[in-house]
């Protein structure tokens, strides 16, 4: 596998990076600015098999500080994270990962270098939706899975994660992290991923209720998430390339 650093090019949505860059103290931090992306480590983590040779690579797209390191201990892979910042890619590096500063449009890996290639939280910061998961299929080795979580593009999504994350008590995430315009359209997804050999299984995940409340009275410092019936907020895909 090959690898060099390389200045952004298309950055994620408007703002996007400088608001996580401006809050990159609370990257590691249970109740800081990034909760849900703890929470959502762990269940993307769930995802993960032990791999299935020695050497295995996982390829993490949009790794920021490294949140999924600590999930994927034991599983046996070599934790390669992609990421335009700098600041995030020093805090993810302390955390084992082996970070690789690029552009999830325009990975600077090899064709087929990875088992796994995990897209957490990045697809509805992108300005190609269809590139990023052109990038992400072509960094699959034959039979290689991909892992991905994202927000979809709908109406209730748009109210959820744009309007509402704003009034939440405790606010799970930064305001202004999302742009409307660019959550995921889920056809699109799947189109994109059948055409490139990659047929994408989808399910919604919601946080459990119970530890959410029990999390905002400071009870608990993390949240399970749990699945639930409509894709239309929040959604995990999983899916193998053909060969």
């Amino acid at each position: 596998m090959t690898a060099r650093w390389i200045a952004p090019h298309p950055r994620p949505s408007p703002g996007a990076m400088e608001v996580f860059d401006a809050k990159a103290e609370q990257w590691w931090q249970p109740r800081g600015a990034f909760a849900v992306l703890h929470w959502l480590a762990v269940a993307r983590a769930d995802l993960v098999p032990p791999a299935a040779r020695g050497g295995a690579v996982l390829v993490d797209l949009g790794c920021g500080a490294g949140l999924l390191a600590p999930h994927l201990a034991g599983k046996g892979y070599r934790h390669v994270g992609v990421d335009a910042s700098p600041v995030a890619l020093a805090q993810a590096a302390e955390h084992g990962v082996r970070a690789v500063r690029g552009d999830v449009l325009a990975v600077p890996l090899a064709d087929g270098c990875a088992d796994v290639v995990v897209a957490g939280e990045i697809l509805e910061h992108v300005t190609d939706l269809r590139r990023a998961v052109a990038e992400a299929c072509r960094l699959l080795r034959p039979g290689g899975l991909l892992v991905l979580d994202t927000l979809a593009a709908t109406a209730l999504c748009r109210w959820v994660a744009v309007t509402a994350v704003d009034h939440l008590p405790g606010r799970w995430l930064p305001s202004g992290v999302h742009d409307p315009d660019l959550l995921v359209d889920r056809a699109v997804l799947a189109d994109e991923c059948a055409r490139r050999g990659v047929r994408l299984a989808v399910r919604g995940i919601r946080p459990s209720v119970t530890d959410l409340l029990a999390w905002a009275v400071g009870r608990v410092d993390t949240v399970r998430m749990v699945p639930m019936a409509t894709t239309a907020v929040l959604f995990q895909g999983r899916g193998r390339k053909e060969g």
